[in-house]
Protein backbone atom coordinates (compact mmCIF):
# COMPACT_ATOMS: atom_id res chain seq x y z
CA UNK A 1 0.00 0.00 0.00
CA UNK A 2 1.17 3.43 -0.74
CA UNK A 3 2.35 5.13 2.12
CA UNK A 4 0.66 8.57 1.66
CA UNK A 5 -2.72 6.69 0.05
CA UNK A 6 -2.94 4.94 3.65
CA UNK A 7 -3.62 8.74 5.15
CA UNK A 8 -7.40 8.38 3.39
CA UNK A 9 -7.98 4.58 4.34
CA UNK A 10 -10.24 4.15 6.98
CA UNK A 11 -8.23 1.67 8.72
CA UNK A 12 -6.19 4.43 9.80
CA UNK A 13 -8.85 6.58 10.97
CA UNK A 14 -9.71 3.75 13.25
CA UNK A 15 -6.40 3.38 14.45
CA UNK A 16 -5.95 6.83 15.34
CA UNK A 17 -9.57 6.50 17.17
CA UNK A 18 -7.96 3.75 19.11
CA UNK A 19 -5.01 6.14 20.52
CA UNK A 20 -7.89 8.75 21.15
CA UNK A 21 -10.07 6.43 23.22
CA UNK A 22 -6.44 5.32 25.17
CA UNK A 23 -5.52 9.23 25.51
CA UNK A 24 -8.68 10.07 27.58
CA UNK A 25 -7.38 7.62 29.85
CA UNK A 26 -4.49 10.26 31.10
CA UNK A 27 -5.61 13.35 28.58
CA UNK A 28 -4.72 15.95 31.60
CA UNK A 29 -1.42 14.33 32.94
CA UNK A 30 -0.82 14.77 29.48
CA UNK A 31 -1.48 18.20 28.58
CA UNK A 32 0.15 19.58 31.71
CA UNK A 33 3.30 17.12 30.51
CA UNK A 34 3.37 19.05 27.07
CA UNK A 35 2.25 22.59 28.12
CA UNK A 36 3.36 23.89 31.76
CA UNK A 37 6.88 22.19 30.63
CA UNK A 38 7.22 24.53 27.50
CA UNK A 39 5.50 27.63 29.06
CA UNK A 40 8.02 27.51 32.17
CA UNK A 41 10.96 27.45 29.21
CA UNK A 42 8.86 30.51 27.34
CA UNK A 43 8.53 32.60 30.82
CA UNK A 44 12.31 32.33 32.25
CA UNK A 45 13.71 32.97 29.04
CA UNK A 46 11.20 35.55 27.23
CA UNK A 47 10.51 37.39 30.04
CA UNK A 48 13.60 36.51 32.54
CA UNK A 49 16.79 36.54 29.60
CA UNK A 50 14.34 38.73 27.45
CA UNK A 51 14.30 41.75 29.84
CA UNK A 52 18.36 42.20 28.80
CA UNK A 53 18.47 41.50 24.94
CA UNK A 54 16.32 42.88 22.01
CA UNK A 55 16.93 42.02 18.77
CA UNK A 56 17.10 44.76 16.01
CA UNK A 57 14.65 44.60 13.63
CA UNK A 58 13.10 41.80 15.65
CA UNK A 59 11.95 43.48 18.71
CA UNK A 60 11.91 41.78 22.21
CA UNK A 61 12.86 38.43 22.36
CA UNK A 62 9.51 37.33 24.02
CA UNK A 63 8.26 38.38 21.05
CA UNK A 64 10.53 36.78 18.63
CA UNK A 65 10.60 33.67 20.24
CA UNK A 66 6.31 32.95 21.06
CA UNK A 67 5.90 31.75 17.70
CA UNK A 68 9.34 29.82 17.59
CA UNK A 69 7.31 28.16 20.68
CA UNK A 70 4.42 27.08 18.19
CA UNK A 71 6.96 25.44 16.33
CA UNK A 72 9.13 23.70 19.59
CA UNK A 73 5.50 22.12 20.97
CA UNK A 74 4.84 20.63 17.83
CA UNK A 75 8.47 19.01 17.41
CA UNK A 76 8.08 17.91 21.11
CA UNK A 77 4.44 16.75 21.21
CA UNK A 78 5.07 14.93 17.93
CA UNK A 79 8.49 13.40 18.41
CA UNK A 80 8.39 12.00 22.02
CA UNK A 81 4.90 10.55 21.46
CA UNK A 82 5.92 8.55 17.90
CA UNK A 83 9.22 7.46 19.75
CA UNK A 84 8.39 6.19 22.65
CA UNK A 85 4.93 5.65 22.48
CA UNK A 86 5.11 3.51 18.95
CA UNK A 87 7.78 1.55 21.21
CA UNK A 88 5.92 1.01 23.37
CA UNK A 89 3.17 -0.07 21.23
CA UNK A 90 5.81 -2.35 19.16
CA UNK A 91 7.47 -4.28 21.67
CA UNK A 92 5.75 -3.80 24.95
CA UNK A 93 1.83 -3.38 24.93
CA UNK A 94 1.55 -5.53 21.58
CA UNK A 95 -1.27 -2.84 20.08
CA UNK A 96 0.40 -3.46 17.13
CA UNK A 97 0.88 -7.22 16.84
CA UNK A 98 -3.38 -7.18 17.57
CA UNK A 99 -4.03 -4.80 14.86
CA UNK A 100 -2.37 -6.45 12.01
CA UNK A 101 -4.04 -9.57 12.64
CA UNK A 102 -7.27 -7.57 12.34
CA UNK A 103 -6.16 -7.18 10.12
CA UNK A 104 -4.76 -3.85 9.36
CA UNK A 105 -2.31 -3.14 6.81
CA UNK A 106 1.33 -1.83 8.75
CA UNK A 107 1.12 1.19 5.84
CA UNK A 108 -2.28 1.80 7.79
CA UNK A 109 -1.10 1.74 11.34
CA UNK A 110 1.63 4.23 10.49
CA UNK A 111 -0.65 6.09 8.74
CA UNK A 112 -2.61 6.27 11.57
CA UNK A 113 -0.23 7.46 13.80
CA UNK A 114 1.07 10.19 12.04
CA UNK A 115 -2.87 11.49 12.52
CA UNK A 116 -2.98 11.07 15.72
CA UNK A 117 0.57 13.18 16.36
CA UNK A 118 -0.85 15.15 13.91
CA UNK A 119 -3.85 15.72 16.29
CA UNK A 120 -1.47 16.32 19.43
CA UNK A 121 0.22 18.96 17.82
CA UNK A 122 -2.83 20.72 16.73
CA UNK A 123 -4.29 20.42 20.44
CA UNK A 124 -1.22 21.48 22.50
CA UNK A 125 0.10 23.93 20.45
CA UNK A 126 -3.29 25.53 19.95
CA UNK A 127 -3.50 26.08 23.91
CA UNK A 128 0.50 27.99 23.61
CA UNK A 129 -1.36 30.24 21.27
CA UNK A 130 -4.13 31.04 23.18
CA UNK A 131 -1.27 32.38 25.50
CA UNK A 132 0.86 33.98 23.80
CA UNK A 133 -2.45 35.61 22.81
CA UNK A 134 -3.30 36.27 26.64
CA UNK A 135 0.23 38.01 26.84
CA UNK A 136 -0.23 40.15 23.33
CA UNK A 137 2.06 39.09 21.52
CA UNK A 138 -0.28 37.64 18.49
CA UNK A 139 -0.54 40.55 15.86
CA UNK A 140 -2.84 38.84 13.05
CA UNK A 141 -5.87 37.33 12.09
CA UNK A 142 -3.53 35.13 10.01
CA UNK A 143 -2.78 33.44 13.46
CA UNK A 144 -6.12 31.54 12.85
CA UNK A 145 -4.80 29.19 10.38
CA UNK A 146 -1.89 28.17 12.90
CA UNK A 147 -3.73 24.62 13.93
CA UNK A 148 -3.51 23.88 10.28
CA UNK A 149 0.21 24.05 10.14
CA UNK A 150 0.88 22.44 13.83
CA UNK A 151 -1.21 19.74 12.06
CA UNK A 152 1.45 19.44 9.32
CA UNK A 153 4.26 20.12 11.98
CA UNK A 154 3.21 17.32 13.91
CA UNK A 155 3.38 14.79 10.99
CA UNK A 156 6.43 15.82 9.00
CA UNK A 157 8.21 15.26 12.95
CA UNK A 158 6.50 12.29 13.77
CA UNK A 159 7.55 10.59 10.68
CA UNK A 160 11.32 10.25 11.40
CA UNK A 161 10.48 9.78 15.31
CA UNK A 162 8.13 6.55 14.35
CA UNK A 163 11.51 4.89 11.74
CA UNK A 164 13.90 5.26 14.94
CA UNK A 165 11.27 3.15 16.98
CA UNK A 166 11.19 0.58 14.44
CA UNK A 167 14.84 0.21 14.35
CA UNK A 168 16.12 0.55 17.91
CA UNK A 169 16.87 -2.32 19.36
CA UNK A 170 16.27 -1.27 22.70
CA UNK A 171 14.09 1.61 24.28
CA UNK A 172 17.19 3.51 25.61
CA UNK A 173 18.83 3.81 22.44
CA UNK A 174 15.88 6.75 21.45
CA UNK A 175 18.04 8.71 23.42
CA UNK A 176 20.55 9.01 20.50
CA UNK A 177 17.51 10.63 18.39
CA UNK A 178 16.47 12.66 21.08
CA UNK A 179 20.11 14.28 21.86
CA UNK A 180 22.00 14.27 18.40
CA UNK A 181 18.66 15.14 15.80
CA UNK A 182 15.70 16.76 17.79
CA UNK A 183 17.45 18.80 20.22
CA UNK A 184 20.29 20.09 17.68
CA UNK A 185 17.39 20.75 15.32
CA UNK A 186 16.10 23.25 17.70
CA UNK A 187 19.20 25.17 18.13
CA UNK A 188 19.13 26.10 14.37
CA UNK A 189 15.48 26.33 13.66
CA UNK A 190 15.58 30.01 14.71
CA UNK A 191 13.10 28.99 17.77
CA UNK A 192 15.63 31.08 20.35
CA UNK A 193 17.41 33.62 17.96
CA UNK A 194 17.70 35.17 14.72
CA UNK A 195 20.08 32.85 11.76
CA UNK A 196 20.93 35.94 10.13
CA UNK A 197 24.62 35.86 11.77
CA UNK A 198 24.95 32.00 10.99
CA UNK A 199 27.36 30.86 8.34
CA UNK A 200 26.44 30.03 5.13
CA UNK A 201 26.92 25.91 5.78
CA UNK A 202 24.62 26.09 8.89
CA UNK A 203 21.81 27.62 7.25
CA UNK A 204 22.01 25.14 4.86
CA UNK A 205 21.63 22.18 7.66
CA UNK A 206 18.83 24.50 9.47
CA UNK A 207 17.18 24.66 5.86
CA UNK A 208 16.89 21.28 5.21
CA UNK A 209 15.26 20.77 8.78
CA UNK A 210 11.54 20.70 8.62
CA UNK A 211 11.27 22.70 12.30
CA UNK A 212 13.10 25.74 10.64
CA UNK A 213 10.16 26.07 7.54
CA UNK A 214 7.63 25.61 10.33
CA UNK A 215 8.49 28.21 12.67
CA UNK A 216 9.03 30.52 10.05
CA UNK A 217 5.40 29.84 9.04
CA UNK A 218 4.36 30.58 12.38
CA UNK A 219 5.92 33.45 12.83
CA UNK A 220 4.71 34.83 9.44
CA UNK A 221 1.38 33.89 10.54
CA UNK A 222 1.66 35.42 14.02
CA UNK A 223 2.65 38.77 13.44
CA UNK A 224 1.12 38.81 9.71
CA UNK A 225 3.64 39.33 7.08
CA UNK A 226 2.27 36.48 5.42
CA UNK A 227 3.83 36.30 1.67
CA UNK A 228 4.82 34.17 -0.99
CA UNK A 229 8.07 33.01 0.89
CA UNK A 230 5.12 31.64 3.20
CA UNK A 231 3.90 29.90 0.59
CA UNK A 232 7.08 28.36 -0.24
CA UNK A 233 7.49 27.43 3.71
CA UNK A 234 4.83 25.82 3.64
CA UNK A 235 4.69 23.66 -0.08
CA UNK A 236 8.35 22.27 1.67
CA UNK A 237 6.77 20.83 4.81
CA UNK A 238 4.29 19.00 2.14
CA UNK A 239 6.64 18.00 0.16
CA UNK A 240 8.93 16.42 3.16
CA UNK A 241 6.21 14.78 4.38
CA UNK A 242 5.12 12.87 1.16
CA UNK A 243 8.98 12.13 0.69
CA UNK A 244 9.70 11.11 4.33
CA UNK A 245 6.72 8.85 4.23
CA UNK A 246 8.12 6.33 2.05
CA UNK A 247 11.59 6.22 4.70
CA UNK A 248 9.56 3.90 7.54
CA UNK A 249 8.12 1.31 4.35
CA UNK A 250 10.53 -1.10 4.49
CA UNK A 251 11.26 -1.35 8.67
CA UNK A 252 7.59 -1.11 9.45
CA UNK A 253 6.36 -3.82 6.96
CA UNK A 254 9.32 -5.84 8.32
CA UNK A 255 8.50 -5.42 12.40
CA UNK A 256 4.94 -5.68 11.45
CA UNK A 257 5.01 -8.84 9.01
CA UNK A 258 2.13 -11.47 10.01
Amino acid sequence: MNPVAAFFRPNAWRVFRRNLYAWQKYAWSSVAINIVEPFAYFLALGFGLGAYITFSGYGSLVQFMAPGFLGLTALNTATFDAAWGCYERRVTSGVYESMVTAPVDPMEIAAGEYLWEAFRSMLYGTLFLAVITGFGLVHSWWALCCPLVLALAGIVCAIPALLVSFVVKTQEHLFYYFSFVATPMVMISGVFFPLDKFPHWALVIAWLTPLYHAVNVFRALVMGTVGTGTLWELLWLFCAIIVLAFAPVVPVRTKLAT
